[in-house]
């Protein structure tokens, strides 16, 4: 099978989960989050997380395949550190040197002294997220926050190198694969309920997305790793996912639900040929959407954009975030791809 743009729909799923993570922030961020329709209807998940788990399960498929094709794990590394970095820190060196000095309540003199300004470029890392700068947003309804979509980056990091570290282990990636993800089904079953631990406390040394989001990046390498034998099929996702309907709140739930839209969606990515395709002169808008959605919503936001209208809200912020989004793609990313 092949699996080049021309013949899978990786690329426009991709940009449909950058644009759920947008359209279920725009809840919180407009003091509406009780209303976010996922969350306050099924309750095992927002429509954001639903895009972070479509994210996650095509980065790990993809991101194996790219393993596989590099001739060792530096190259690997490389190649991944040219796809996330360059856009993130034009994204981090706009939001200090622009965005901070056009929004913050301070004194100019006051922003460029303080030192959480510079500490938001330690985000550039991917690792250290910073998310405040001298007043900005202070008054909005999710005050102080200026890139909150920023969170998940670590947990992406960190199934990069995982991944990396394994095929330096003895034995064949594909054996190596499920026994990790079986390792993260397990720790996402036996950590203690929410209402003992809160989701950023540690349990055996990890909090509960690296074992949400492990799962959803696992489910996607094996597959990669098992793609000419083993291949998503669409009946078991729907069971999975009408299972996860019917139990009460818990681990379980959460289990099939993950491997629901995972299956689901590596399904459509290969096989669900009446989905548009997105152009390769086009190219990858989601990471850029990504990126920028957050600071746009809570500008619009700082406007009261979202009192005058909640659709007009949603509207500007899907347009002025993708525009910035193509923006980041032909000036910066694709840029950065031809090195690799």
């Amino acid at each position: 099978m092949s699996q080049t743009r021309d013949d899978n729909r990786f690329d426009i799923l991709r940009l449909l989960a950058a644009w759920l993570v947008l359209f279920s922030h725009c809840y919180p961020l407009s003091g509406r989050a009780a209303s976010e329709p996922l969350a306050s209807t099924w309750g095992v998940d927002t429509l954001g997380g639903v895009g972070v788990a479509i994210f996650f399960v095509l980065s790990g498929y993809l991101v194996t395949l790219s393993l596989e094709r590099s001739p060792h794990v530096l190259e690997f590394a490389r190649r991944r550190a040219l796809r996330i970095y360059p856009a993130l820190v034009a994204l981090c060196l706009l939001c200090v040197l622009v965005l901070g000095p056009w929004m913050t309540t301070w004194p100019l003199s006051a922003y460029w002294q303080h030192p959480v300004t510079w500490d938001y470029l330690k985000t550039a890392s991917a690792w250290f997220i910073h998310y405040p700068l001298p007043g900005v947003f202070y008054t909005n309804p999710q005050p102080i926050t200026v890139n909150g979509a920023l969170w998940s980056l670590p947990y992406e990091i960190t199934c990069y190198g995982v991944l990396a570290l394994a095929s330096l282990l003895p034995g064949p990636l594909r054996v190596k694969v499920p026994l990790l993800g079986v390792g993260l089904v397990v720790l996402l079953l036996v950590r203690p309920a929410d209402t003992v631990m809160g989701p950023f406390d540690l349990f055996v040394g990890m909090d509960y997305y690296h074992s949400k989001l492990g799962v959803s990046f696992a489910l996607g390498a094996v597959f990669a790793c098992w793609r000419t034998h083993v291949r998503p099929v669409l009946w078991p996702a729907l069971v999975l996912l009408a299972g996860a309907l019917c139990l009460p709140h818990s681990a379980w739930q959460t289990l099939l639900y993950l491997l629901g839209v995972g299956m689901l969606t590596l399904w459509l990515a290969l096989y669900g040929r009446w989905l548009p395709r997105v152009p390769a002169r086009i190219g990858d808008w989601s990471y850029g959407a990504y990126l920028y959605g957050f600071p746009v919503q809570q500008v619009l936001a700082h406007h009261r954009l979202h009192e005058v209208s909640f659709v007009g809200y949603i509207v500007a912020s899907t347009v002025i975030t993708f525009a910035l989004a193509g923006l980041s793609w032909h000036l910066v990313e694709k840029q950065a791809m031809r090195w690799k």
